[in-house]
């Protein structure tokens, strides 16, 4: 932490004059060079939201979380293919906490004395609430309580610890913010709604406990009965979801846009869409595949055995092109053991810029947004607290259904009376899905109720990779296939990978934090990848290496139905092979 301090000297200076151009509303502010100590909200505020935009829903969704959380496929770079850089992790750390912490904690230290501030310091007490969230459930136990002080050596805090104090804090911001009090007068989120960031604090407060419900189970519960004792303080319509944007300007491009479309670069590096998603979502005839996800570059050419046009009886075999496949983690590498002829692997031809990606025109604009908690999200965490008695108005089976159609219309997507019937999706029905590319994994949802909804919340956070992962890691509700393709210094055996439990603690904290961090190692236990958080969920790994694996097209087939007349009904060319 040392090096933080020195770097903030001139990183502070930079970013406060740099404030005015980074996110929505920025252009509107101005600094007065004469109050360099005394910024006031407005001044430092937005260009808080836009650093923590950047480099959560930014930097560290597309090379990072988009991955574990099998949202992304195949990318190219050590972090995708689950390692790190240490440079990565460096910037990583410092921006925290010189770039977000820092600045935010200026807010709350000048402000909190100071009447006709109130609102405005609950309103930064919830953005750190929300960054540390983050740090915590992806590298363990950070330093919390004096990361932001002088002091040269800086002690971590445990999860636990820190926990603790950002429920609380969101705590009292949900109960202590008034809608008729002080608003922020450049806000880039809520636009100087308070009751929205009422709203806000309580559902992420509920997102946080519900998170470590498993690793700390009474202090999850005690917040989600609070929470859930106050519905109309949650986020339960999209009008009220907690979106950021990034901007038309050139500073303020997203991300995906400045690294994946601005630029050219390498096709094995664009964020194609995972195999595993697409497939979950095509098994369930799901509309917001559509919404949510590209047409591939370059249709996939299969050959399916279909009923002959006005038989019920009699097949052939028709080759057509369908519009929509992910890429596996580890491309089309297999595994020795299992044996596989190559030949039989219908991707086999497929080029790394062939695939499916992510919706160009919602997620790779200049301008694109980043949802950090949604309707969806709300309503689907509220059946899983009911499911475990935790509260409700509704029942669980309700909030589940309220969860799916609020995702439905978040993406403008038609069709759910239908949805919710199919089998799997319906609560109380199973399906056995369709087995993935090497028939390891299938799309299969159980009639048990916890795991619906975690399905949909996979489904609904797309987008959201660190949500994602974390949902996975506390739940272990999906099975998910390995990355076979991982960096060589990663995986018990170099042939393949699971999603890591954390991230290893940035490399510059050894340096510069060494006893904090040799403390805080001995918490952990190991500062590794697969060192397993409190917040998370025991499993005992899969022995990839020992399944029996084989090739087929499932996937894949009768994607238009199972006739040729479905063929006709679509408009889809095709030709009989026999």
């Amino acid at each position: 932490m040392k090096i933080i301090q020195k770097i903030y000297k001139s990183a502070f200076l930079l970013g406060i004059l740099l404030i005015t151009s980074c996110t929505k509303d920025f252009e509107e502010t101005n600094l007065d060079p004469n109050s360099f100590n005394t910024a006031s909200p407005e001044v430092l505020f937005p260009g808080i939201v836009f650093k923590t935009l950047d480099l959560i829903g930014g930097d560290m969704n597309a090379n990072m979380f988009m991955n574990y959380a099998s949202y992304t496929g195949g990318k190219g770079g050590q972090f995708p293919k689950f390692y790190y850089s240490e440079s990565g992790l460096n910037r990583y750390w410092s921006s925290f906490y010189v770039d977000i912490l820092k600045n935010n904690q200026q807010i709350i230290d000048s402000y909190s004395s100071k009447p006709g501030y109130a609102n405005r310091v609950f309103i930064a007490k919830i953005w750190k609430s929300y960054v540390y969230s983050v740090m915590v459930s992806t590298f363990g136990g950070v330093p919390y309580d004096k990361a932001l002080a002088t002091d040269t050596n800086v002690p971590y805090n445990t999860e636990e610890e820190i926990y603790v104090g950002i429920l609380n804090m969101l705590k009292e911001a949900g109960d202590g913010m008034t809608v008729s009090g002080d608003k922020l007068g450049v806000d880039p989120v809520y636009n100087g709604d308070n009751s929205k960031w009422i709203k806000f604090a309580n559902s992420l407060r509920l997102k946080i406990a519900l998170r470590i419900s498993t690793g700390f189970p009474s202090l999850a519960e005690g917040h989600i009965r609070a929470v859930m004792a106050k519905e109309s303080d949650l986020i339960n319509t999209n009008v009220d979801n907690a979106t950021l944007k990034w901007g038309l300007s050139q500073e303020n491009w997203s991300f995906n846009y400045r690294n994946f479309v601005y630029q050219t670069v390498l096709a094995s590096v664009y964020p194609y869409t995972n195999f595993h998603f697409i497939l979950n979502l095509k098994t369930y005839e799901d509309p917001r595949l559509n919404a949510m996800i590209e047409p591939a570059n370059k249709p996939l050419v299969i050959r399916d055995y279909l009923y002959k046009s006005g038989s019920t009886i009699d097949k052939v075999l028709v080759e057509y092109s369908i519009p929509y496949y992910g890429k596996p983690l580890g491309g089309n590498r297999t595994l020795p053991s299992w044996d596989l002829n190559g030949n039989d692997n219908i991707l086999n031809n497929a080029s790394d810029d062939s695939y499916s990606g992510p919706k160009k025109d919602l997620f790779m604009t200049q301008d694109a947004s980043y949802n950090v908690i949604t309707a969806a999200e709300v309503n689907l965490m509220k059946a899983e607290a009911k499911l475990k008695n935790w509260g409700g108005t509704k029942t669980a089976e309700t909030y589940y259904y309220d969860g799916i159609e609020a995702s439905f219309i978040q993406y403008k997507v038609t069709g759910f009376a239908t949805y919710k019937e199919r089998d799997g999706i319906k609560w109380g029905t199973s399906s056995i899905g369709k087995r993935d590319l090497f028939g390891i994994t299938t799309s299969g949802i159980s009639s048990d109720p916890m795991d619906k909804i975690v399905r949909q919340l996979w489904f609904a956070l797309y987008n959201q990779g660190h949500d994602a992962w974390c949902l996975q890691k506390r739940t272990r509700g999906m099975l998910q296939a390995p990355h076979l393709a991982p960096d060589t210094n990663s995986g018990p055996n170099g042939l393949y990978a699971e999603a890591p439990e954390r991230m290893v603690y940035a490399p510059i904290e050894v340096a510069v934090n060494p006893q904090a961090y040799k403390d805080a190692v001995a918490v952990l236990g190991v500062d590794l990848f697969y060192t397993s958080l409190k917040m998370n969920k025991p499993y005992t790994p899969i022995k990839w290496e020992s399944v029996t694996a084989q090739f087929n097209q499932e996937f894949a087939s009768y994607w238009y139905g199972n006739s040729e007349d479905d063929l006709k009904a679509a408009g889809v060319p095709y030709k009989i092979i026999n």
